[in-house]
């Protein structure tokens, strides 16, 4: 270190000298109270207690080498910081066991100090000085060397979990990488899904933290952030955890969001990201969340989305071309008066309107379509129609 004083290192020379006999069994306890008191050092990625030994003795050589002004660089810091968080150890424990080792080193040197003939106080305070920068600049080289690295590697794992999400959900994959795939990422190959498609600009996270929120409901996750959208496969574990997570993504996410219907084998997952994508696409605005609504008729219109829409175009016709707001009025009234049952006052009802008015209203989408509600043949064909103008991305006009 190029500001010690020759003094100072010279006191440092004294005291290490005075330690050398009794080097060896100091190191010795030092390699035995880190494999007692600390999991890290007890632990199968340590190795072996000779290793262990020869690592404390590697770092305590290398405090001396400071004091006596032989070494003046970081690295062997900075690689230690680096190699602990490869290893995935825990932070905490690398820097208890750094403080516990300069603790230990100052403790064995003050009762070296104190051997007669006893090195003057006032060297040993100059020492102390000399020690105290020491352990930090060491640690704080340690700390910022094992973030890095931890960050580096954080990134790089993210980066991979991101690429096998892409490729659970590409519907060009095998079972067997399906299954590969599920395992890497924790997955049960059946369970409880969900997909998740979210609306994104310039690779922004259109749903921050997203996946800590599920997590704290018990609801796992896996994401990948692509140029046009986040998409994400949920875990629900059970059906009843859907309304929770669709909770949790209405309070979070910054812009529209689409999600599939619930489903039970992992390998369908492409295809519930296609549904995913078409309730995004065609989303009205009015929630934040919007889910694809699991009815055969729907999941029949989305099979086949673009023969849909042309169906749509051609039997809807004229009712296309209706201002937006009378023709989703029509579109209402009619989709009310299906769910009702065919039941014009009960329609009324949901409509909060007169019976009459939704008969009025489905005559003229008679006239309009040039069909008949009360033709089965054709009143399917209108039916199916008005799901696939709801249910998929509107086509363009021509």
């Amino acid at each position: 270190m190029s500001s010690t004083v020759p003094t100072t290192t010279r006191t440092a020379e004294r005291v290490i000298e005075r330690m050398t006999p009794g080097l060896h069994a100091m190191l010795d306890r030092m390699t035995d109270r880190r494999i007692a008191e600390l999991p890290m050092y007890a632990s199968a990625a340590s190795g072996s207690r000779d290793v262990v030994w020869k690592l404390v003795a590697a770092n305590v050589h290398e405090v001396f080498d400071r004091l006596t002004g032989r070494r003046d660089d970081l690295s062997a810091a900075e690689r230690s910081g680096r190699l602990r968080a490869q290893q995935g150890l825990a932070l905490a424990d690398l820097l208890t066991s750094f403080r516990m080792g300069y603790d230990e080193v100052w403790e064995a040197m003050i009762a070296a100090a104190r051997t007669p003939p006893a090195i003057p106080a006032d060297d040993m305070v100059d020492l102390s000085h000399l020690m105290f920068r020491l352990h930090n600049q060491v640690g704080d080289a340690l700390i910022h060397a094992y973030r890095e690295e931890a960050q580096h590697i954080l990134l790089s794992r993210e980066r991979e979990r991101a690429a096998l999400v892409n490729v659970l959900l590409s519907e060009t994959t095998s079972v067997g990488t399906v299954i590969e795939i599920a395992g890497m990422l924790r997955l049960p190959m059946d369970g409880t899904f969900v997909v998740v498609a979210a609306a994104t600009t310039l690779g922004q996270d259109p749903l921050p933290r997203v996946d800590s929120y599920l997590s704290a409901v018990d609801v796992p996750s896996v994401w990948h952030l692509r140029q046009d959208a986040l998409v994400g496969l949920l875990s629900l574990g059970t059906a009843a955890r859907n309304a929770v997570a669709l909770d949790v993504l209405a309070r979070h996410a910054t812009g529209p969001v689409g999600v599939s219907p619930v489903f039970e084998l992992l390998r369908r997952a492409p295809w519930a990201l296609g549904l995913a994508e078409l309730v995004l696409q065609r989303h009205g605005g009015v929630d934040p969340v919007e889910q694809f609504q699991d009815t055969p008729m729907n999941v029949l219109v989305a099979s086949a989305p673009s023969a849909a829409q042309d169906a749509a175009r051609t039997v809807l016709g004229g009712l296309l071309d209706l201002p937006a707001e009378r023709r989703d009025m029509l579109l209402q009234t009619l989709t009310a008066w299906v769910e009702a049952g065919g039941s014009a006052p009960a329609a009324g009802k949901l409509l909060r309107c007169h019976q009459n008015t939704v008969r009025h209203r489905l005559h003229r989408i008679e006239l309009i379509t040039g069909r008949s509600l009360t033709h089965p043949g054709e009143c399917a064909e209108i039916v199916a129609a008005c799901h696939a103008w709801t249910q998929l991305p509107h086509p363009p006009q021509p």
